[in-house]
């Protein structure tokens, strides 16, 4: 353990900060509460264990990062007053504020509802931006760094967050405290560890997005991504592990959430958000109207989210899974695959065959239509590629009352998320396709459709649209001019009014 903080009830640092009474204790410092007596007001004192404040370089650059953090005013940022050493106490005054940190709040209630947790980390990600404009990179961003203020009642529902600990280097710490540090490094908690820092490189602005990514996974789960028996096992995850998604082990967890997650956790950084105010868009751009948690205000497109009613759940349990609303399909579909069969007559009767085959659906099967070896959604500029995988057969099952829908983005098109969204169609065998078919319901929507010669990963592989349309409302037939290809792919641009497409059945003839 670090060496005892000598007693300092009622002491008077620089004959200016008195001390009340200790508040936190951790491996590096210890916290009092105290009070100004020059400003008359309580302040937070953060006093070093007397190791560290032996260590004349460690408290000099304390000193420094200290003075750096003090200049990040922010509502979010617990704000650096002074710093200085008085004797044999080096020590950083700050803004006191009372209530609970995160990782208290956590250990009380289990996971978090979903609007609570995006609610938080969209204002840690606003606090580390603001941060970053200014140079400073947090490299420890964690639960027990936040800090969740005691209501005041006037500031409505809004929940507030508070980050602590700014720009402070962490040094060898108490075994067993959590944090994997060495003399000289800076580096973080194992359990919150960017790839890039466990394998010695310099951590930077996306470092701090990936353990908020992180930190955001626990508080939907209830548990962090990677936990291992030992927290040099439990880093090196973070570089070789692939973490179940949040879906897996919470089903009422929403898929768009799932993915921006997963996409701040990305193990490149180039692939994680471009900053923390691009992250913190794309929370504020999900859609939880429907979990019953998030309620906006009506100002168009750019409605902020507000927490409102926010029940704790009890520890240890989770929120159910809502099930999901799916519309009654309205006449147009049979009309449409009426409209379909006819034309397969009438091909079939120009080909000289036979007569349609029932199937038992109640649908029909066209001997005119090329039968698709699979479907598959795509969605390249998504973390996992895919979007609402589980449910594609449903766009391929004959039977229009099913159907395959994108996510509700909060905007349109797609929320300044991704360009777009798409089902890739893998033909049985190669050939020249004339039109592809699409059932919808969604009113508003627009897409361009691709032929190459086997389904691909980039959108760029695809080469050029051989047919584009926009403003579409419900069923629509594209003309691909007879291109041979083996795979088409129906690339939505605008999911319509409903800012989600649905897809009842995709048909290439």
């Amino acid at each position: 353990m670090p060496d005892s903080i000598p007693l300092m009830a009622d002491r008077v640092l620089l004959g200016r900060y008195r001390m009340v009474r200790p508040i936190a204790r951790g491996g590096m410092a210890e916290v009092w509460e105290g009070y100004d007596d020059v400003l008359a007001r309580p302040v937070a004192v953060k006093v070093l264990h007397p190791h560290l404040a032996a260590d004349a370089a460690f408290v000099e650059r304390f000193r420094r990062e200290a003075v750096a953090a003090a200049k990040l005013a922010h509502p979010g940022i617990i704000a650096t007053f002074d710093t200085g050493t008085d004797g044999d106490v080096a020590f950083i005054v700050m803004e006191l504020v009372r209530g609970r940190t995160l990782r208290d709040a956590m250990e009380e209630t289990g996971p978090l509802p979903p609007s609570m947790a995006v609610t938080i980390a969209a204002g840690v990600a606003d606090a580390l931006d603001h941060a970053h404009r200014a140079g400073l990179v947090h490299r420890d961003v964690k639960p027990a760094n936040i800090l969740l203020p005691d209501h005041d009642g006037s500031t409505g529902p809004v929940l507030r967050v508070k980050v602590a600990d700014f720009g402070i280097a962490k040094l060898q710490s108490a075994p067993g405290s959590g944090d994997l540090t060495q003399t000289g490094a800076i580096v973080g908690t194992a359990k919150y560890l960017s790839p890039e820092q466990v394998q010695g490189d310099p951590p930077d602005a996306r470092s701090d997005e990936y353990a908020l990514g992180v930190m955001l996974y626990e508080m939907l789960c209830g548990q962090p991504p990677y936990a291992a028996e030992t927290e040099l096992a439990t880093a090196l995850q973070h570089v070789g592990g692939e973490p179940l998604g949040p879906c897996q082990l919470d089903p009422a967890i929403p898929r768009p959430l799932e993915a921006t997650v997963l996409r701040a956790m990305a193990r490149d950084r180039e692939a994680r958000y471009p900053s923390l105010a691009h992250f913190r868009s794309a929370l504020l751009a999900l859609d939880l109207v429907d979990t019953g948690l998030i309620e906006t205000t009506d100002v168009g497109d750019d409605a902020v989210p507000s927490v409102v009613r926010d029940p704790t759940p009890p520890a240890g349990t989770k929120p159910r899974a809502r099930p999901r609303r799916r519309r009654v399909a309205p006449v147009a579909f049979v009309t449409g695959i009426l409209i379909i069969a006819l034309v397969a007559v009438a091909v079939l009767l120009q080909a000289g065959g036979g007569d349609p085959v029932a199937r038992g659906t109640g649908t029909v099967e066209e001997p005119g239509l090329i039968p698709l070896a699979s479907v598959r959604s795509f969605d390249p500029q998504g973390p996992s590629g895919e979007e609402n995988e589980s449910e594609v057969g449903k766009a391929h099952d004959g039977n229009v009352q099913t159907a395959w829908t994108s996510d509700r983005y909060k905007s349109r098109p797609f929320a300044g998320l991704k360009a777009g969204v798409g089902l890739a169609l893998h033909l049985a065998e190669p050939g020249a396709v004339d039109r592809l078919e699409v059932r919808s319901s969604s009113s508003g929507w627009s897409a361009s459709v691709y032929v190459a010669d086997r389904p691909r990963d980039r959108l760029e592989e695809w080469g050029s649209p051989v047919a584009a349309e926009q403003g579409l409302d419900g069923d629509a037939s594209f003309d691909l001019g007879g291109k041979r290809g083996g795979a088409v792919l129906l690339w939505i641009t605008d999911p319509g009014s409903d800012r989600r497409i649905e897809i009842g059945e995709v048909a290439v003839s």
